[in-house]
C-alpha cells in the first residue's frame, strides 16, 4: 500500500515538512512540491522581510553568496539569489533535520577551509578566492567520482572479486566538503529552475509534460556556464 499523502490534504506546515522529508528520501523534487515551497516563502516575504528559520546570520550570508556564484544574474534573468534560493533552502532545512545538519556542517567546514587557505571566512574572502575554493570542490568531486568508477570496474572483475585495497591513494583533503557542495549546488539550481524567474529563463510553458522534476542536464550545464567556476 502506498504511503503517499495527497499534497492538497495537508496543512501548510505539514505540506512543507512532507516535501522536505521526501527530498532526502527520494533525492528528487516534484515541480508542484517545489512551487509550494516558493509560494510559502513568497507569502512570508509579502508580510515583511523574510525571517530566517534555520541558519545563523553568518550561515545565511554564505548561502546568499553561494546562490549568486552558482547561478549568477545574466542578460536574460536574475540570479538564484533573486529567485529565492536561500529562502527555499532555509524553509526545507527548517522541516528536515537531516538537511539542516548537512548545511550546518557544510557551511562550518567551508569557513574552516577558507580560513586555512585564505585567513578569512567565505563571505569575507575576495571574490577570486571564493571561486578558487568552489573550483577546487568541483575538481575534487570529479576526482572522487572517477575513483568510484574505477573501483567499480575492479569489483565487477572476477579476477579481483576477492581482492580489496588494490591501491593506496592519498585521501582528498576536500572530500568532506564535496557532499555538501553537491547538496548546495543541486538545491540552489533546483530552487532557481522551479521559480518564476527560472521558468522564464528556460522558456518554460506549463508543467503538464512533467510528473517528476529533476533539473535537466542542459539546465545544469547552462547554470554552470553562467557561474564563475566550472
Amino acid at each position: 500500500m502506498s504511503n503517499f499523502v495527497p499534497l492538497e490534504t495537508l496543512d501548510r506546515r505539514s505540506l512543507i515538512r512532507t516535501i522536505a522529508l521526501g527530498l532526502t528520501a527520494l533525492g528528487t523534487m516534484d515541480v508542484e512540491a517545489a512551487q509550494h515551497v516558493h509560494t510559502e516563502t513568497a507569502a512570508e516575504k509579502a508580510k515583511g522581510p523574510y525571517k530566517v528559520k534555520t541558519f545563523t546570520p553568518g550561515e545565511y550570508k554564505t548561502l546568499q553568496r553561494l546562490a549568486v556564484l552558482i547561478v549568477p544574474a545574466d542578460s536574460v534573468s536574475g540570479s538564484a539569489l533573486d529567485a529565492g534560493a536561500p529562502e527555499f533552502i532555509d524553509t526545507l532545512a527548517s522541516q528536515n533535520e537531516q538537511i539542516a545538519d548537512i548545511f550546518h556542517g557544510g557551511l562550518a567546514w567551508l569557513d574552516a577551509e577558507m580560513r586555512k587557505r585564505y585567513s578569512a571566512t567565505f563571505v569575507a574572502a575576495k571574490a577570486e578566492q571564493q571561486t578558487q575554493m568552489l573550483d577546487a570542490l568541483v575538481e575534487a568531486g570529479r576526482e572522487l567520482a572517477e575513483r568510484q568508477s574505477e573501483e567499480l570496474v575492479y569489483q565487477k572483475s572476477p579476477i579481483y572479486k576477492d581482492f580489496t585495497g588494490y591501491t593506496v591513494r592519498r585521501a582528498n583533503e576536500l572530500g568532506a566538503g564535496v557532499a555538501f557542495f553537491d547538496w548546495v549546488r543541486k538545491m540552489t539550481v533546483d530552487a532557481f529552475y522551479t521559480s518564476p524567474i527560472g521558468f522564464k529563463d528556460l522558456n518554460y510553458i506549463g508543467n503538464r509534460a512533467l510528473s517528476r522534476y529533476t533539473v535537466p542536464k542542459e539546465a545544469m550545464d547552462y547554470a554552470m556556464k553562467r557561474s564563475p567556476f566550472a
